[in-house]
């Protein structure tokens, strides 16, 4: 009796215990070149971090097309700074990186986030550590972050192996950790220094997969779907939802007029939203919106109606 009993609980809890899906992502730069970024999304990766800028005048050539891109698929994006204290004030390396991702930082979108590693002048590492007291750098670092966080809104995180996280002051502890540490396994990561918990692990620098030649950074995140979507204040769940097999919107890409095709119920409200989080006035007549007026770039058509899940579209303005 005791053993039915026993079999009939575990049973029961293999059938009802939930595994949640691990989230992976990448992050790339100019060295990556030319991205298919439907390919990526098809191998399962969910979101990616794109290298801006670097010091006070440098924009990764690559940035563009890849945010533009990358946006238009389902992947999550986020814009990186790569730090020059060694040749720069943190207001100069702030200003340059809001100066070209601004736009990137909000709703929908991963948080900013400062890449703090040694730099390479002509092949030779700067070790930072060397140049600066754990004092100083963590003062230059907090600058940079409270400058961004100030101009756009959102929290930074900060990128850093385990040498820097030990190096740094606690006071940088309050920001989100992406943590280095290439050792080729998802288990959470070891000696993150100052810092109690970790947002995201680097744990791969030769990941190989479809739409990028040669090595990539591979990622993971410390969380499920609900912290991810809290992370970047956006229902990834609402995009391509099972209600949108209903509703066709056409085209897309779109230039002027939006048609929509499917049977909106009394009572559907329309709302349209730009990667900010800002919500634009429409009009929605004889099934067509007109965005002429409307900016080029992404935008969130949501579709609520009274009696089903909300649908949200990505919307893509040329």
């Amino acid at each position: 009796m005791f053993k039915t009993l026993l079999f009939s609980s575990i049973l029961w809890i293999s059938m009802n215990l939930t595994v949640a899906q691990p989230i992976y992502g990448i992050d790339v730069s100019n060295w990556q070149g030319n991205i298919d970024w439907e390919q990526v999304q098809a191998n399962g990766y969910s979101f990616a971090w794109l290298k801006a800028t670097e010091g006070m005048t440098y924009t990764d050539p690559m940035f563009s097309s890849n945010i533009s891109n990358g946006l238009a698929t389902d992947i999550v994006m986020g814009a990186y700074h790569f730090a020059r204290p060694d040749n720069n004030s943190a207001l100069q390396d702030a200003t340059n990186f809001l100066n070209i991702a601004s736009d990137y930082i909000g709703p929908g979108f991963l948080p900013p986030v400062l890449d703090l590693e040694n730099p390479y002048v002509g092949g030779q590492a700067v070790v930072l550590t060397d140049l600066f007291t754990s004092e100083a750098l963590s003062e230059w670092a907090i600058e940079w972050m409270e400058v961004v966080e100030n101009a756009s809104g959102i929290t930074p995180f900060i990128y850093v192996n385990g040498n820097y996280a030990n190096y740094l002051s606690p006071t940088l502890s309050t920001y989100g950790l992406w943590f280095a540490q290439p050792d080729e396994n998802t288990m959470p990561p070891s000696n993150i220094g100052v810092w109690s918990d970790w947002g995201f692990k680097q744990y791969s620098w030769w990941g190989d997969i479809n739409g990028i030649d040669g090595d990539v950074d591979l990622n993971i995140f410390n969380g499920g779907m609900n912290e991810f979507n809290e992370l970047i204040g956006l229902n990834t769940a609402d995009l391509n939802h099972s209600e949108a097999s209903r509703i066709r919107v056409y085209p897309n890409p779109v230039s002027s007029c939006l048609s929509i095709d499917g049977t909106l119920t009394v009572g559907t409200i329309l709302s349209l939203n730009d990667m900010k989080g800002v919500i634009y006035p429409i009009e929605y007549s004889n099934n067509r919106i007109d965005l002429s007026n409307l900016h080029s770039g992404f935008y969130f058509l949501k579709i609520q109606s009274p009696d089903s899940p909300p649908i949200t579209i990505k919307i893509s303005k040329k």
